[in-house]
């Protein structure tokens, strides 16, 4: 998918400024952008109106066409997304990541690929299997019991890391038909090794087994060390994007971008 934005700006209704002001931006077919900046820079908004979930003023276009063109069903049904308000949901295993996917939800391979993808794998393990209920809350009267009636699926509560392993599963299951793949602050909830090979999974995205590139992936990280394989980052600031580039030329720069990047790598020298 290739997206391209001009002069993009947005408000909320209601408000007397705008979030997002003069965006401009090409992602090319494949391409993988991150996006990097201070909390309230507008980093997430400027993905929800990337993938057209909100009105904009200026142009965006998707595939050369304007966003508005498209059928949003059609639209977002080539989309998959992972935001950090992600939702937990008081079902198995296999509903919990198979909502990404419904015609893969009974399909067990393919949901235990998403969740290696997603590092959610150990998850199914240690709740018993994907059809264990997971629950935001601290109990039930089954889970309580030391051993389930017959035929009734244990039920296990998850910790935030791991809730965030299922909904990133989530999005990884939708990968395969999504020529658009989003990450909000996927590592948040994560320790380094898993960041790690996180990042190597989202970055793989953009490939295919032959090598040619067709997916493209954006996401927003607070941690500069996973951009900087990026093939392009925007520098978020005061809701415009005020540096755009790959790891290499902003780093030349030094700007904002090559500031923070030695601060965090000097905090883990």
């Amino acid at each position: 998918m290739k997206i391209e934005a001009r002069n993009l700006s947005f408000a909320y209704p209601g408000a007397t400024e705008p979030v997002l002001r003069n965006i401009n931006l090409v992602i090319e077919p494949g391409e993988t952008l991150a996006i990097v900046g201070f909390n309230g820079g507008g980093k997430t908004t400027l993905v929800k109106v990337l993938m057209g979930l909100f009105e904009h003023e200026g142009l965006l276009e998707i595939d050369g066409r304007d966003v508005r063109e498209y059928n949003p069903q059609t639209l977002h049904h080539h989309t998959t997304a992972c935001f950090q308000d992600f939702q937990r949901y008081n079902l198995s295993t296999r509903e919990n990541v198979g909502v990404g996917n419904w015609k893969l939800i009974t399909n067990d391979e393919s949901l235990e690929s998403a969740m290696k993808k997603g590092g959610a794998l150990e998850i199914v393990e240690e709740v018993g299997g994907l059809d264990a209920e997971l629950t935001m809350f601290g109990g039930s009267v089954r889970s309580t019991q030391a051993k389930p009636p017959p035929n009734q699926p244990k039920v296990a509560r998850l910790s935030g890391g791991q809730w965030q392993r299922v909904a990133l599963s989530r999005a990884f299951i939708r990968s395969n038909d999504a020529t658009l793949v989003v990450f909000d602050e996927p590592s948040s909830a994560l320790d380094a090794r898993a960041e790690h090979e996180l990042f190597e999974r989202i970055h793989s995205l953009s490939s295919s087994e032959n090598g040619e590139r067709c997916r493209t992936t954006i996401y927003i990280s607070h941690r500069f060390s996973t951009v900087r394989k990026a093939d392009k980052i925007a520098v978020m600031e005061n809701g415009t994007i005020s540096e755009f580039g790959n790891h290499q030329s902003l780093m030349q720069l030094g700007g904002r971008y090559a500031e923070f990047f030695k601060l965090q790598a000097d905090a883990f020298a």
